[in-house]
């Protein structure tokens, strides 16, 4: 008898030595929870208090695209940033990526073969019904929608953009976009150049574009319609052919026209006959058209080139080697006002192909760019064989650096945003490279096995490099809240260091590629950055960057 009552006393301590433990394992648990809370909420704080989201592009816009079907929970980011701090394989180890489009987007298609697709079962291409909206799922570490209204719609730092993610939109990309506003930019970077006094060599590499006239502007315009009404312009067209196109914002090569004898009057309607420059509005540039552009068999030809904004907070960027050469459907000629010859534009040369019912990939080129290397060689404009490395890559890098650079201070600084575009270059016979149209959220058109190809190693890499900066940063914010904020609740000296404390997580809020050893992607992306000390510009470039600090 005394033995079992001495068992069931034994049993007993045990059991309630285990809910003692089991309590404080719980309270110490609930403590824990309770001042990463506070020590988000503070980050939060501090994030907020630093962010300007007070401009156009944070406001809703009828004309800006449908908004993104994801409902609006005003605790989303104190969720899904406490979430990962105490699941930290989410963003550490795992890929979690938020994609809208579905069908045949070759995007999502690779999101789902290798790598988690938050929402597999979400498609939107356009607005949708309240009660169709999701709620995100609180492990999305990048989000890579084709919609880019999300920052408008929603409360950023609360309802979107969160300390752990990335969106894949940058507010104010429209700067570097819309042919209008980049064509502005281009100047305003300019004018900088030359007031202080810039080489004719830095002028020469910063200009990516031909001398545009901005129809809106009243002067521009009435210079343009003084070229127009000359005899010596005429002569030129009729003797020479094409030799201006008229630029809209709308892409696909539907926002461009040949300035031939029927568009000219078009032009001289839409504008009266230069009456109208500085009453008609509209977004048009008409641009000195690259007469001189290298050919392959007779027929123009364009590339582009892939281009990450990573970062803005620093400017991080990143081309790819991985360049898709894309040659004009008919072949050139200044006298042939077809846009087919003119235009290099996949959809244009894909619709020709369909109506004339063309079925081999004649039109389609998957070279890369050492195979046009070979061919400028073969043709004897270029002699070294080392000439892509040596030259053409760091010409690309500089020009996309000059677009970027020319808009970075409309740019939304923060660590929060990327943006991925696709920059269509054209070649002259001088190997002068000019900077045709810049497309955000580019197509992905598989018309043949290579270009699929190249799509299939170049959007993992995109998202991978998002997803890297995302990793970095929650391992230094991680390393700061454990280290440096909360023990400073526990010894109540919070308040007297606040401000060290701030500039600190600002600090290690600034995005980081510290080592780019670890990044999952192959050697085909280039960080442009340092190219930069070759430039022609470079002294020039940094009194611009004191100017614009002391102002």
């Amino acid at each position: 008898m005394i033995y079992k009552f001495s068992i069931f006393l034994a049993t007993l301590i045990i059991l309630s030595l285990q809910m003692l433990t089991y309590q404080y394992l719980i309270q110490s648990y609930n403590k824990q929870i309770l001042e990463y809370m506070t020590a988000i909420k503070i980050i939060q704080h501090w994030i907020e208090q630093e962010t300007d989201t007070s401009g156009t592009y944070f406001q809703p816009c009828l004309n800006c695209g449908y908004e993104l079907a994801i409902k609006k929970d005003p605790f989303y980011c104190l969720k899904s940033d406490l979430y990962k701090i105490f699941h930290p394989q989410i963003v550490l180890e795992d890929s979690y990526v938020f994609r809208d489009y579905g069908g045949k987007d070759l995007a999502r298609s690779i999101i789902r073969n290798q790598m988690f697709d938050v929402s597999p079962n979400f498609t939107q291409s356009g607005p949708i019904e309240q009660d169709q909206y999701i709620n995100l799922d609180l492990r999305a570490s990048v989000l890579y929608p084709y919609a880019k209204t999300y920052l408008r719609t929603h409360f950023l730092g609360k309802e979107a953009g969160c300390l752990f993610q990335k969106y894949m939109h940058v507010p104010g990309q429209e700067e570097i976009a819309l042919k209008s506003l980049q064509s502005l930019n281009l100047r305003s970077y300019l004018t900088q150049l030359h007031q202080v006094n810039a080489s004719k060599e830095c002028v020469n590499e910063a200009t990516f574009q031909k001398k545009s006239y901005r129809m809106w502007e009243q002067e521009e315009c009435q210079q343009f319609f003084s070229i127009i009404n000359s005899l010596e312009y005429q002569n030129q067209l009729q003797k020479e052919g094409l030799q201006f196109i008229y630029k809209t914002n709308k892409h696909l090569g539907r926002g461009v026209l040949l300035v031939d004898k029927e568009n000219e009057q078009l032009i001289r309607k839409q504008y009266n006959n230069g009456t109208f420059c500085g009453k008609n509005n509209q977004n048009v540039i008409i641009q000195e058209y690259i007469k001189n552009p290298y050919l392959f068999k007779g027929h123009k030809m364009e590339f582009r080139s892939y281009f990450q904004i990573a970062s803005t907070n620093p400017p991080i960027l990143y081309g790819y080697k991985k360049a898709l050469i894309k040659q004009c459907a008919l072949k050139f000629n200044l006298t042939d006002f077809s846009k087919e010859a003119h235009v290099c534009n996949t959809a244009i040369t894909k619709s020709l192909k369909e109506d004339i019912k063309q079925q081999n990939n004649e039109y389609y080129i998957d070279w890369n760019l050492e195979e046009l290397q070979d061919l400028l060689i073969e043709d004897g404009l270029v002699i070294s064989k080392n000439w892509l490395n040596d030259y053409l890559m760091p010409q690309i890098s500089l020009k996309l650096f000059h677009l970027f650079n020319s808009v970075k201070h409309k740019l939304f600084i923060d660590s929060r945003v990327g943006e991925f575009f696709g920059v269509d270059f054209i070649l002259d016979q001088n190997l002068q490279l000019w900077i045709f149209e810049c497309n955000r959220n580019p197509n992905f058109l598989v018309v043949t096995e290579g270009r699929k190809e190249k799509f299939n190693q170049l959007i993992p890499d995109m998202i991978y490099l998002q997803l890297q900066l995302v990793r970095n940063r929650f391992i230094r914010i991680s390393r700061f809240l454990k280290q440096k904020l909360i023990p400073t609740f526990r010894q109540n000296i919070f308040l007297e260091q606040q401000e060290l404390l701030k500039h600190e997580f600002l600090i290690n809020y600034q995005d980081s590629l510290q080592n780019q050893s670890q990044l999952k992607i192959d050697n085909q992306a280039i960080d442009i950055l340092p190219f930069i000390h070759s430039s022609n510009c470079f002294e020039k470039l940094q009194m611009l960057n004191l100017l614009y600090n002391k102002n």
